[in-house]
């Protein structure tokens, strides 16, 4: 019986030790996988660069956060955590720190490119080539100010996204073709770095986030992109 219950100990101690461990584990891939994984797989790849080296160029659509912005972690928890991460710097190290981060942050599945950007370009892999992108400064909204809108309006379309994130660049020409086409939709476009007390408010995990209000009352809530038909038929 003692040899059991010692058996049966050693093994809890061992699963215990094992599961953090394991939750740990960063994914390093050589520059082949990285570029079959990320044609492959639905997911996001993330560039932690800094503009100056990103717009010398970058791997096609991929998201900018810079590695060194003084709010790079609260950008991070943005990210979505349902889809696969690939992420890559110059050379490997930013990176490398941004994979364990983003584990911290409870994104599981993440991918570091080894070498970065450089061995990208040795392979001789296309290099995308995008002009910096000059920003208006804008006034955050309160949640006054947004309830008001909410409550005064029967329908309101609300896209939450950021500048930096390529789905989100995606969908705002199809969310501007929505308010074109339905003027009777109240449609609100809510940056997410600015607007830190709706992003709280509204529990925002993830960008962009689609939520439909009607009446005063949250209808409908998408994270990620989504087909232009079923965004309009959640607010007919």
């Amino acid at each position: 019986m003692k040899k059991i219950i010692y058996s049966l100990v050693s093994f809890v101690l061992v699963s215990c030790s094992l599961g953090p461990i394991e939750a740990q584990v960063i994914n390093n891939v050589s520059v082949v996988e990285f570029n079959k994984l990320i044609n492959s797989d639905e997911g996001i790849v993330l560039d932690v660069r800094t503009i100056g080296e990103v717009n010398e160029g970058h791997i096609e659509d991929a998201t900018n956060i810079d590695f060194y912005a003084s709010d790079f972690t609260e950008k991070l928890a943005l990210i979505r955590k349902d889809v696969p991460i690939y992420v890559y710097c110059a050379s490997g190290g930013r990176s490398s720190k941004t994979v364990t981060k983003m584990k911290d942050l409870g994104i599981k599945k993440v991918y570091n490119l080894l070498g970065g950007f450089g061995a990208w370009k040795s392979e001789g892999l296309k290099v995308a080539v995008t002009k910096g992108e000059i920003l208006k400064k804008q006034k955050a909204t309160s949640v006054i100010e947004f309830s008001d809108i909410i409550e005064s309006n029967d329908v309101v379309l609300v896209d939450f996204s950021t500048k930096w994130c390529v789905p989100c660049k995606k969908m705002k020409p199809v969310i501007e073709e929505i308010k074109k086409e339905n003027r009777d939709v109240k449609v609100v476009f809510v940056d997410a770095d600015i607007n830190k007390e709706l992003v709280k408010k509204y529990k925002i995990r993830g960008v962009p986030v689609f939520i439909v209000f009607k009446d005063g009352k949250e209808a409908f809530r998408h994270v990620g992109l989504i087909e232009k038909l079923e965004l309009i038929n959640k607010i007919k």
